[in-house]
């Protein structure tokens, strides 16, 4: 074999682009900031790779290998490479990519030396330089077991570890009666999964808030695990009974919680849920003629339903509405050779010289060197002696200005093809090795200049197979299928496979905006012979400004004239340059309520409904808006950029589905390998789409196929609906009118979203001091007009900053959901008996002793407060209420405490009576439900008349004990002769 210096001439054409250079991986942020990490590790990469790609190398460096190492003795050594063995026990990880191309392309030279693949063993170092060249350059990239364990047993003595077997598949035969209940299993094993989590989830879910219900109360055990007692037990139940758990796991779970057993084994269970493998289906050309004239299909016995024989086309319906839904089973429409042994990509991007075009002589190369060193290191009884891999085909046409769907584009790829093809038969006839064979002449000589390379090279390359020796070594696999997802980085590519480019622009957080045009487009614009400025307004056009200066419609002028200041256009211009659409960036939280109140003009009500975006109401049209967000994050095409002329638009036009078909039948036709076609159709795609791509599939006699639907809208509404209500949150609130007719009558159902209901402005409630653990709080409480929890305030002291800020916000969250109308009952069952510090005893408050946590004890004070739940309270005998039993006639009586205790002055601006009688356990009744009386809720006062009603208040002791019988109270005095009561002045005469 003849060996050139090309790879390594390329490598010093580039300059230092290819030099290697330590970079730190995992570290993120600017090393100058807080936000930086420490956890940054030092990794040698040639100096073009990008941060994904650093990243994607150290993730694959993950194995401790010896730190030294000494030649094997007893080998012989090639050009001064030689097996290692481990010197001493100590262990490192690799530490960059010059140890990844150092072992891989040393085994492979020291192997090929051995075997004789070369003309001389002065060759070694040559061709030893090349492959490293070639792996440096990016050229020719290892598969991840490569990059991992890839001559280990050279560089350090260490075994190679087995690799895993490929997982069988699950071959479904259009011929088989068994054809149609297959599909169906298909589709069970893709839902199964999805329903099993959800149900176990739900269970678990359920019967854990069983217990927590049970757990959480403070009353008594009886009350505790009695649904009829503990509210918040009987609502668990009910949702548990609602979404499907069983009666008995429910009886089972209260039955646990009982016994305090704290973890059931019945929450730990997980569903078992084995990876299905991959289905494949067998579609004959039989069926597909027996499609297009529509002819029944005649299967090889009875199906399920005992029919023998099924119209052609509604199997094929059957398989489309499956693989429409699940994107399973993929489609075999030729046998396609298994693949097995080491991987190598071939970078096909990287051979496009931005001078001298596509490099052929150097894919050339680069197929005969890696054929070689693959099939001489593999033993002679391998079913295949590994699998080269064409990738990046949509990149590679894009960056010389090729339409994707062109006939020029399935030109240059078939010469690709056909060319990697002539390459492995030369080896093949060198080595005595299988070869694949060569499909029909491609057109090659209408290629276009910039692969003009390739015509020249194909006619270098000689047709003809003949093998030195008997065929003895197994042969490669040509292929062309995207890279797996743990090397995927190493490329920095912008398309995989034979996939085309998807979008126009990538990602990039070092540009306002946040993205940029994709390098193979910016080449491609340069082949076509764009200049500078037409090239700055394409990116302008598909990756956006990054600002609203100078945009139509919504501009900094236009928002200055609707009186926006500059802080809050500043902010607003921030968050357009982090990629916010501009819809969004014009929210009430970017310019501020100040701002939209008072130097806007709108409304609160205007604010608080459409907060999220206030580009409506600050009178821009849709037609505005989007051209104001075209501006500033470009439309991510350039098919439709108007700076450039129509025919440089046309090359960078969307490649449609069946374009991406043709493509893969063109590169088919040349290699003995698969192509891995993935198409990804419009989630708004119906199944007769599916069904006609699987004709015109068919029709092409691809290998393999496989179809799946993209996301449709519907997905990211999904998270925004309120299930509850049937709206969509996330919208502005719009009234939807329903009509039906009934006897002639018209009944129109307006449906409103859940409204805010405001606090009045001044506003009664009460102020608790208490300390928990040592800790002071304040709770602050706004009631409505009707006496019902409106807002909290929660303020403590000596605390930090951070603290007391999270608290503040946390009660503001709390007092808008109290407006927002939902129950207090909730709040208090989701923080009552949470745990953290500070927590421990109470002090200050009459009716909590002790607390878990600073939430704990709130929500329970606001419980015991509003909702008369006596379950969290714990009142000693000291603390009982006036009203108990038990503490003698004299305590049960009247209340000895002031009503202006309890009724504000300053509320009520002067206006409490002084002669106000305040009765014991009045307000617990009343709010446990038990007081009688119309007005429930609200506290029973009674006015005594002073001395003109003829009855003296009297001491308590003087009380009798008896209640009276007109009106129900212990106020009885007995007289001599007589009786009579205090509160409503009955007399016994």
């Amino acid at each position: 074999m003849k060996l050139n210096h090309r790879f390594a001439d390329a490598l010093a054409a580039a300059g230092d682009r290819h030099a290697f250079v330590s970079r730190a991986a995992g570290a993120y942020g600017d090393p100058d900031s807080e936000s930086h990490t420490d956890t940054a590790r030092p990794i040698t990469v040639p100096q073009d790779w990008s941060p994904s790609a650093i990243e994607a190398l150290a993730n694959l460096l993950d194995q401790p290998r010896p730190a030294l190492t000494r030649p094997r003795p007893g080998l012989q050594a090639f050009g001064g490479l030689s097996p290692q063995l481990a010197d001493g026990s100590e262990l490192a990880t690799e530490t960059g990519y010059d140890a990844v191309i150092a072992r891989i392309a040393g085994s492979l030279t020291w192997s090929v030396a051995r075997h004789g693949g070369l003309d001389s063993p002065d060759d070694a170092p040559v061709f030893h330089a090349e492959l490293a060249a070639s792996l440096r350059g990016r050229y020719v990239v290892p598969d991840a077991e490569l990059c991992r364990h890839g001559g280990i047993d050279w560089a350090y003595g260490l075994a190679v570890p087995t690799a895993k077997p490929a997982r069988p598949s699950a071959t479904i035969h259009a011929g088989s009666a068994a054809a149609p209940e297959q599909l169906r299993a298909v589709a069970e094993a893709s839902m199964r999964g999805g329903v099993l989590d959800v149900g176990a989830r739900v269970t678990r879910d359920r019967l854990d808030t069983i217990a927590q219900a049970c757990h959480r109360c403070s009353g008594e055990t009886d009350d505790r695990f009695d649904p009829r007692r503990n509210a918040a037990l009987a609502r668990a139940m009910r949702a548990a009974l609602r979404d499907g758990v069983a009666e008995e796991a429910v009886e089972r779970a209260l039955a646990l919680a009982r016994q305090g057993v704290a973890e059931d084994a019945l929450t730990q269970l997980q569903p078992h849920t084995e990876d299905q493998p991959e289905s494949i289906l067998q579609f004959p050309a039989a069926l597909r003629r027996a499609i297009e004239a529509d002819e029944d299909w005649q299967f090889g016995g009875n199906d399920e339903a005992g029919r023998s024989r099924i119209r052609a086309r509604e199997l094929r319906d059957n398989l489309a509405r499956t693989v429409w839904s699940f994107g399973a089973p993929s489609l075999a429409f030729q046998a396609c050779p298994a693949t097995s042994g080491p991987v190598l990509h071939i970078n096909l991007p990287a051979f496009l010289d931005p001078q001298a075009g596509f490099r052929a002589d150097l894919l050339a190369d680069a197929m005969r060197l890696w054929s070689q060193a693959l099939t001489l290191s593999v033993a002679r009884t391998a079913e295949s002696a590994g699998t080269l891999n064409l990738t990046g085909i949509g990149a590679l046409l894009s960056a010389g200005g090729i339409a994707y769907g062109s006939c020029e584009a399935r030109a240059i790829t078939a010469a690709i093809g056909r060319l990697a093809s002539q390459c492995l038969r030369e080896t093949g006839s060198e080595l005595g090795a299988q070869a694949p064979g060569l499909g029909p002449e491609p057109e090659a000589g209408a290629l276009p200049a910039c692969f003009a390379s390739l015509s020249d090279e194909l006619e270098r390359v000689s047709n003809r197979f003949l093998p030195r020796t008997a065929l003895a070594r197994p042969g490669l696999t040509l292929t062309c299928a995207a890279p797996e997802a743990a090397i995927a980085g190493l490329f920095d590519a912008d398309s995989q496979g034979v996939a085309p480019v998807e979008t126009a622009i990538i990602a990039d957080s070092g540009i306002s905006g946040g993205h940029r045009l994709r390098d193979c487009l910016r080449a491609g614009l340069q082949r076509l012979g764009a200049s500078p400025t037409e090239i700055e307004l394409a990116e302008d056009h598909a990756a956006g400004h990054g600002t609203l200066r100078g945009a139509p419609g919504i501009s900094v002028a236009a928002l200055l004239e609707r009186g926006l200041p500059d802080d809050a256009i500043d902010r607003v211009e921030d968050s357009i340059g982090d990629g916010a659409p501009v819809r969004h960036a014009l929210n009430r939280w970017t310019l501020g309520d100040r701002t939209c109140r008072e130097q806007l003009g709108l409304p609160s009500d205007v604010v608080a409904a459409e907060g999220r975006s206030l580009a409506r109401a600050l009178g821009f049209s849709e037609s505005e808006i989007a051209a104001a967000d075209r501006h500033a994050h470009g439309s991510g095409t350039l098919d439709d950029a108007i700076d450039l002329p129509p025919e440089w638009r046309a090359a960078f036009a969307p490649a449609s589905a069946q374009d991406q078909l043709a493509m893969s039948a063109a590169l088919e036709s040349q290699i003995n390998g698969g192509v891995d076609t993935q198409l990804a159709l419009d989630g708004e795609s119906t199944i007769d789409d599916v069904a006609a791509i699987i004709d015109q599939a068919a029709g092409l006699g691809l290998r393999q196929l496989t179809v799946r639907r993209t996301r449709s809208g519907l997905l990211d509404l999904l998270p925004a609906i309120d299930f509850d209500k049937g709206d969509y949150t996330a919208e502005p609130a719009r009234e939807r009118i329903v009509e039906r007719t009934v006897e002639r009558t018209i009944e129109r159902v307006v449906e409103q979203p859940a409204a805010r209901r405001k606090l009045p402005d001044r506003r009664k409630g009460y102020i608790q001091k208490a300390t928990v653990g040592g800790h002071k709080v304040y709770l602050h409480t706004g009631e409505f007009d009707d006496g019902e929890l409106g807002e909290i305030f929660i303020d403590m002291h000596k605390e930090g900053a951070a603290f007391r800020s999270l608290m503040n916000n946390f009660a503001i969250a709390i007092s808008i959901g109290l407006q927002y109308g939902v129950p207090l009952e909730e709040f208090v069952d989701a923080f009552v008996f949470t745990r953290f510090e500070p927590a421990g005893d109470v002090t200050g408050n009459d009716s909590i002793q002790h607390a878990t946590s600073i939430l704990d004890y709130l929500f329970r004070e606001l419980g015991v407060s509003y909702l008369g739940r006596e379950d969290l309270a714990e009142l000693s005998p000291d603390n009982a209420d006036q009203g108990g039993l038990g503490k003698g006639v004299a305590e049960e009586k009247l209340s000895q405490t002031d009503a202006a205790r309890f009724i504000s002055r300053g509320f009520s601006r002067g206006q409490v009576p002084d002669n106000i009688v305040m009765f014991a356990n009045a307000a617990r009744k009343v709010a446990s439900g038990q007081a009688g009386g119309p007005d429930v809720g609200e506290i029973e006062m009674q006015a005594s008349e002073p001395a003109s009603r003829g009855s003296k208040r009297h001491d308590v002791s003087l009380y009798s004990g008896d209640p009276c019988p007109d009106c129900g109270h212990f106020t009885v005095v007995h007289n001599e002769n007589s009786h009579r009561c205090d509160a409503c002045n009955w007399t016994s005469d």
